[in-house]
């Protein structure tokens, strides 16, 4: 094993990942990504990670773009609004699935 391979935290890991979803989702514009972000978080993420991540966005806000915080602030409200495409995400919202693996 080299040297030079980081191994990155699971906290680490859950930042990056809300951020490489956001970014995808950045060419809908700011509240279109906001609540396709906060959607996909609510139906995708396990809720361990979920905790992490709005345990994240209260004691190292800085680590988290404006768009990932205000995902998490509003999943974390429970007042995720409904998204446009909604049906995109309830052909695949089966029990189990989620980003985790």
């Amino acid at each position: 094993m080299s040297d030079d391979i980081e191994v990155m935290s699971t906290t680490g890991r859950l930042i990056y990942m809300a951020h490489q979803i956001a970014l995808n989702l950045a060419t809908m514009g700011e509240e279109g990504a906001v609540t396709a972000l906060t959607d996909h978080l609510t139906s995708f993420w396990d809720p361990r990670m979920k905790e992490q991540i709005i345990a994240i966005a209260r004691d190292e806000p800085d680590r988290l773009s404006p768009l990932v915080a205000a995902a998490v602030a509003r999943m974390a409200q429970g007042r995720a609004a409904p998204h446009p495409d909604e049906e995109q995400f309830n052909s695949v919202n089966e029990v189990g699935h989620c980003d985790a693996g």
